[in-house]
């Protein structure tokens, strides 16, 4: 039997709606499950129309190598990491680790994992090579999907009426305004409220399957391992249940197997860490730069008041949400990805609080589902589609700010 015990699921969801006799909106649908799609057309309504605003006001922010490949509507989509993802899709990794003079390694693209440009590549073939308009549709469906996934697991975990609001809260929230490129948190996201769902509902084999996909797509996902493991734990302690480690012992498959590819291609089995610090400057400094940004204490930081102000009201926004998680007595497994997630995005040199690391950490929303309701609700999802609309429009116009 694959149903939820108290190894694994709470027994006493809380809510704060028993007294509210009026179905949940989704339930007003025919579809309860178009519910989740119908907020997740409400970020493309957003981004359209930021689009529509943008025009051509960023084209000069625009290096000259995207200008020549990329025109129009794709200028706004192929932004920054997606022009990366979509180089991959098209041409596939390098031969050989680039290297500048003094034998470090140069920025390229080995640092960015191969699941989500395997996805566009597959549907660009059936598309005779129409690389932007495959990804534009895989970008779209995975963030439908992911809007579903996180709706289905908030449902499981505390009901209807709150998963209708996190999902709201989730495809509002100013991060996903990523919807809107080819990024690939959407598919994180997708993966991860599928394996926690997955966990949850204790089947092992499906969740080290998942969890094993999503580490192919974003190194942070490693958090996924850590879920995996807790819930095996707590299942092995309370009853003796040694199927679910095939969870933790699948998780970790996809980020190996590229790792291992790596290692061989590259004959290097640093070649990942290597790009990353000495490319991209991106190393674990634990929180040094977090906590730069927040208390405003490097004059670097200072110097870009906007950025910072966004990292500072984003790490405050998920301190907040983390207090009402462990309120929320979440199985281990949700709680631990989410702190896990929080801890390599805070602890990362030059990444920190950014909108779309905290959206990823989406159990913070579902957790948030549970309190917010009726006007405060309400003024939450205004204030969030604004920021929305804000980071949609001034990252593009700030393109040498790094990746929002």
């Amino acid at each position: 039997m694959n149903a939820p015990t108290t190894a694994t699921a709470d027994p006493h969801p809380r809510t704060g709606d028993e007294r509210d006799s009026r179905p949940p909106l989704s339930s007003r649908l025919p579809r309860p499950w178009a519910f989740p799609l119908l907020a997740y057309a409400s970020t493309w309504i957003l981004t359209l129309g930021v689009w529509a605003w943008l025009g051509d006001r960023n084209v000069a922010q625009v290096p000259s190598v995207e200008r020549r490949k990329y025109h129009g509507w794709q200028l706004h989509f192929v932004f920054k990491d997606a022009s990366n993802y979509l180089d991959v899709a098209r041409f596939g990794y390098p031969d050989h680790l680039p290297l500048a003079a003094d034998g470090s390694v140069k920025a390229n693209n080995t640092a960015f994992f191969p699941l989500l440009p395997m996805l566009v590549k597959a549907v660009a073939v059936p598309l005779g090579g129409r690389y932007v308009l495959a990804a534009l549709i895989v970008s779209v469906v995975l963030g439908a999907a992911s809007a579903f996934a996180v709706w289905k697991l908030a449902d499981h975990l505390r009901g209807r009426r709150v998963a209708d609001r996190a999902v709201l809260l989730y495809c509002l929230f100013p991060g996903a305004f990523v919807f809107g490129y080819l990024y690939s948190e959407p598919l994180a996201a997708l993966l991860a409220a599928f394996c926690l769902l997955a966990l949850v509902k204790r089947q092992w084999l499906l969740a080290g399957v998942l969890a094993g996909a999503g580490t192919a797509v974003r190194p942070n996902m490693v958090a996924l391992c850590a879920a995996c493991a807790v819930a095996a734990a707590v299942a092995i302690h309370r009853e003796r249940d040694w199927r679910s480690l095939w969870a933790p012992l699948l998780s970790p498959i996809g980020g190996a197997a590229y790792l291992v590819w790596g290692t061989v291609r590259y004959d290097d089995a640093r070649f990942w860490f290597k790009t990353q610090d000495q490319g991209w400057d991106q190393h674990t400094d634990w929180g040094v730069d977090t906590v730069k940004r927040v208390l405003w204490l490097d004059p670097d930081v200072r110097a870009e008041p906007a950025q910072n102000a966004v990292h500072t009201i984003f790490f405050v926004l998920a301190v907040v949400g983390v207090v009402w998680l462990l309120q929320e007595k979440f199985p281990p497994a949700v709680t631990v990805f989410t702190l896990g997630v929080l801890l390599l995005s805070f602890t990362a040199s030059a990444q920190g609080s950014k909108p779309r690391f905290v959206w990823t950490a989406f159990p913070l929303l579902i957790a948030a589902g549970v309190r917010l309701r009726g006007r405060v609700l309400a003024a939450v999802l205004v204030a969030f589609a604004v920021g929305f609309v804000w980071l949609a429009g001034w990252s593009p116009l700030h393109y040498g700010r790094g990746a929002p």
